[in-house]
């Protein structure tokens, strides 16, 4: 998953700095009207710092604005799999963004060029080339109960 980062799109990776607030709401597992985004992340190359996990509205002029995003965890590096789960508030359309913070910084530390030295990674796991995806390439529908979401992690 390597991509180009052209002069205009560097600053898009900006959006998800800082990371610190756990702002989701608490999954229910007893309740079956609740939706819940359980999102799992593999292929981390270490162990190292906190996975950073930001679920985002079905708004593609806001994507990964942190100002609009519904929730955000950080979560410790769990190898080989790393867990969470975000209760939203209705059933719908979403986005999940979520980048691994290896030295936990709470931010997405890039080179002079803008371009990732961390790994990242995005719902429907695109494949990216000119920057990162459109809301369109990264939306998934939840449902009420429980809502899978794999994540592979990428590394430029």
């Amino acid at each position: 998953m390597k991509f180009l980062v052209p002069a205009a799109l560097l600053s898009l990776f900006s959006a998800w700095q800082p990371a610190r607030a756990d702002t989701s709401i608490a999954c229910n597992e007893a309740d079956p009207t609740q939706v819940r985004l359980r999102v799992s992340v593999a292929g981390m190359r270490s162990d190292e710092g906190n996975i950073t996990i930001t679920i985002y509205p079905d708004d593609a002029a806001h994507f990964l604005d942190g100002k609009y995003k519904l929730a955000r965890q950080s979560v410790p590096v769990k190898l080989p799999l790393t867990r969470a789960c975000f209760a939203v508030a209705a059933p719908g359309f979403y986005a999940v963004a979520l980048f691994h913070d290896e030295n936990n910084n709470h931010h997405l530390d890039t080179n002079f060029l803008g371009i990732p030295t961390e790994g990242y990674g995005f719902s429907q796991n695109p494949k990216l080339f000119l920057g990162p995806p459109k809301l369109s390439q990264v939306r998934i529908a939840a449902h009420p109960g429980d809502n899978p979401v794999a994540i592979r992690m990428a590394y430029y």
